[in-house]
């Protein structure tokens, strides 16, 4: 189990440093390897649309130009340039008079323009929606893939972290950035076209005027574009402190009442909340300042250039020139704040979604990689239900550990070092032992949730993976802390399953075997009863039992408990431990206990200390053989 990260596939460095020294160009490439192949060629396509709306743009500008001349024309007939001269008589407009050409021109020069805005306009509409469903789709597939890893791997990242990264992360990287980047690649290719147009016209005027705008964009690129960074960084970092925050402030709501240090939480949210709201305004005003620039700039430009044409030149020909390149700037200029614009914005959106990059990478979803996630139709959750009632068909719940050892990332020890358990059908399994024996860790091998550096685990015949995919719900899990959603008592006894495969008479009578059914049908809602978020309209004790009616209800094979009746009052907790024993002989059990009483009959009881399986039997040979459990049971009055 290594800690080191996954190379990172666009620059081929370790992810942590790639993401440090992406470029833009990086950046774009990591958001488009996040996309399928089929959307990714969609996008080109739409890239290439919007480059080709650019002869629009050259078409339109070189009318405008030509009024110029024409207009001059009507002061000096014979001050119309050659070339113009040439184009009125091959299309046929010999005969119209001056003011009438202008007219002429003016009006083609307007409906081209517009029609290159509106097609524009089409286009980029399109292709923010198509990005918004990647987006969508990129958070899904992350997601799925996330969940589908060991549970190592998963808490390698905060909560904080991964909710970040699934949503802020991935809008910044999808939608903020490729946006962006086709911003970039449109007005790009339009300033080559008009530049090849200009070049054409007069090349010494166009080079002079290309790198003065070139200078401009590049100093306030680079400025702009690190304090941009900057702040994007400081906006991500503590929007993922900010959801910390929170989370912490009701975990521990009835610690920080009683010990009456609210106040502790609530001024590092306000603390976090103003420096993110800074680092957004800061950047809201950086987003504004190339408008100032580039306009001075146009206005400096043509003052100096008109001056220059009129100068040095005819009275047709500097016009001519001067209105072709006000023209071309003031088609330019917009570009080149959409391009600034992109710029910053690739550059912030790149800061803000490093977290995405960083878990996409290290969970290997790149080139659209994923398993697409297809909703269940009615049939599949109508064969869920018959499977349910059926009992889990072949399941066979034997479960196999052999040689299983397992090392936490950086840890000094194994946690389980050489395991070796076999549990019989309809057979009681018990791992006893202090704090870090290693009991919750072999347990979560053979669930499947951690897989184990050496060694195997087989339940009926398969890993445990393949086997909780192939019968589903013949495998269950009680927790010692139920973990709850905000929905209604059906939709937690029956998690994860669609509507149609639940079944209510099921789901009753998974809670009268959890001892819960009593007091929901006290209360009016009964099974649409909410539970709150994270169970807090229920007791301690109705949390534990709604965990336990969850594990009984898909009718499993096979039943891992961690301290399941830990929070329940003696006499509940009787009335389960009797349940339960009511499934020996047909459901396997396997119980993480540290109170001794509940595993009193296990079949088999299974002693651990640091990682190692001391002894194993019956509870009185275990008790016999072990000074320690003879102690705890001895303390316990057994």
């Amino acid at each position: 189990m290594s800690e080191e990260p996954h190379a990172d596939p666009v620059t081929g460095t370790p992810a942590g440093q790639a993401l440090r020294d992406r470029t833009v160009i990086e950046s774009v490439r990591a958001s488009l390897s996040l996309l399928t192949k089929r959307d990714r060629r969609l996008f080109r396509l739409a890239s290439l649309a919007q480059m080709s709306l650019s002869v629009l743009d050259l078409a339109g500008i070189a009318l405008i130009g030509a009024i110029g001349a024409v207009a001059v024309s009507g002061i000096d007939p014979n001050a119309l340039p050659g070339p113009l001269d040439q184009w009125k008589d091959r299309f046929g407009l010999s005969a119209l008079t001056a003011s009438q050409l202008i007219g002429l021109l003016a009006t083609t020069a307007v409906f081209l323009l517009l029609l290159k805005t509106v097609l524009s306009a089409l286009i980029t509409r399109r292709m923010l929606y198509f990005l918004a469903n990647r987006q969508a789709d990129v958070s899904a597939r992350m997601a799925r893939t996330i969940l589908s890893r060991q549970l190592l791997e998963v808490q390698r990242w905060s909560t904080a972290e991964v909710l970040y990264a699934l949503t802020g992360g991935v809008s910044a990287a999808i939608t903020s950035l490729l946006a962006a980047a086709l911003i970039i690649v449109t007005e790009s290719f339009l300033f080559i076209v008009i530049g090849v147009g200009l070049l054409i016209v007069d090349p010494i005027l166009t080079i002079v005027a290309a790198l003065f705008f070139a200078l401009v964009v590049y100093f306030l690129q680079i400025w702009l574009g690190r304090a941009s960074a900057k702040n994007s960084t400081i906006q991500a970092n503590r929007g993922m402190s900010t959801i910390t925050t929170v989370s912490e402030a009701l975990t521990t709501y009835r610690e920080t009442t009683v010990l009456h240090r609210r106040d502790f939480y609530v001024d590092r949210f306000d603390r976090l909340a103003r420096e993110s709201a800074n680092a957004g305004a800061t950047n809201s005003f950086l987003a504004e300042i190339p408008k100032y620039v580039l306009e001075s700039a146009l206005v400096l430009g043509g003052f100096t250039l008109a001056i220059v044409q009129f100068l040095t030149k005819d009275l047709a020909a500097a016009a001519a020139t001067v209105g072709l390149f006000l023209a071309a700037g003031f088609r330019i200029i917009p570009a080149l704040l959409r391009l600034q614009g992109a710029g910053i914005t690739i550059r912030s959106a790149a800061a803000s979604a490093r977290k995405t990059y960083e878990l996409a990478f290290w969970f290997q979803l790149r080139d659209g990689s994923g398993e697409r996630g297809n909703r269940i139709s009615k049939k599949q959750a109508l064969a869920v239900k018959e499977r349910i009632a059926a009992g889990h068909g072949d399941f066979f719940a034997h479960v196999e550990v052999s040689g299983v050892s397992v090392t936490y990332p950086g840890a000094d020890r194994p946690a389980v070092i050489d395991a070796n358990v076999s549990v019989s059908l309809g057979k009681s399994l018990a791992l006893v032992g202090s704090t870090g024996a290693g009991k919750s860790t072999l347990a979560d091998v053979i669930l499947g949730v951690v897989d184990p550096d050496s060694g195997s685990v087989t339940i009926s015949g398969v890993s445990p993976r393949e086997a909780v995919s192939t019968w589903p719900g013949a495998v269950a899990y009680i927790p010692q802390t139920v973990g709850l959603t905000e929905g209604t008592i059906r939709e937690n006894v029956a998690l994860g399953l669609p509507d149609l495969s639940i079944e209510d008479s099921m789901v009753w009578q998974a809670l009268e075997r959890a001892h819960l059914a009593d007091f929901l049908r006290d209360t009016r809602e009964g099974l649409d009863t909410i539970v709150g978020e994270r169970g807090v309209r229920l007791s301690g004790g109705q949390r534990q039992r709604l965990g336990i009616a969850r594990a009984l209800y898909t009718r499993p094979r096979l039943l891992v408990l961690d301290e399941a009746t830990s929070a329940l009052d003696a006499e509940t907790e009787q009335a389960i431990t009797e349940t339960l024993r009511e499934l020996e002989g047909q459901v396997t059990t396997i119980t993480i206990a540290h109170r001794l009483a509940t595993i009193r009959f296990a079949d088999q009881v299974v002693f651990m200390r640091h990682g190692v399986i001391e002894s194993r039997g019956t509870f009185e040979e275990v008790r016999a053989s072990t000074p320690d459990f003879e102690r705890q049971a001895h303390l316990l009055g057994l």
